[in-house]
């Protein structure tokens, strides 16, 4: 019995990083379903907005950057492009890189993952689509 003093020990010592790495996996892809959940509902907010104003980009994508609060986004993160066709139709992208902060992981994946929606709806307006 007494060999065995230090083998729980030696045990957790082994499996303790094992465990860390696994809890951040969990905490990065939390944070990847939220951060994607939060840039498509930006997406979606800029395209009912640009389907009232098509020809106000700018509007357009400060009511998108206005809509995240908690990925800052910043103006070249947001795209609005006028169909072609249909042509009472406008799509608003928003691109974001969330850095990821497990080591393992982000080592293999490139540091970061590249999260985008793009949302296209119709034009309610009698105004010209401006496209971004």
């Amino acid at each position: 019995m007494s060999n065995d003093r230090g083998a729980s020990t030696l045990e957790l010592a082994f499996i303790a990083p094992l465990l860390f790495i696994l809890a951040l996996g969990i905490v990065d892809m939390g944070r990847a379903l939220a951060m994607g959940v939060t840039v498509s509902e930006a997406a979606q907010e800029g395209v009912v907005y640009a389907g009232q104003q098509p020809s106000d980009p700018d509007a357009v994508v400060s009511r998108v950057m206005f809509s995240a609060t908690d990925p800052r986004l910043e103006s070249d993160q947001v795209t609005i492009t006028c169909t072609v066709a249909p042509t009472d139709h406008v799509s608003v992208t928003v691109d974001y890189e969330l850095d990821l902060m497990t080591p393992l992981i982000a080592d293999l994946l490139g540091g970061s993952v590249n999260l985008s929606k793009t949302v296209t709806g119709e034009i309610f307006s009698e105004d010209p689509c401006v496209g971004s």
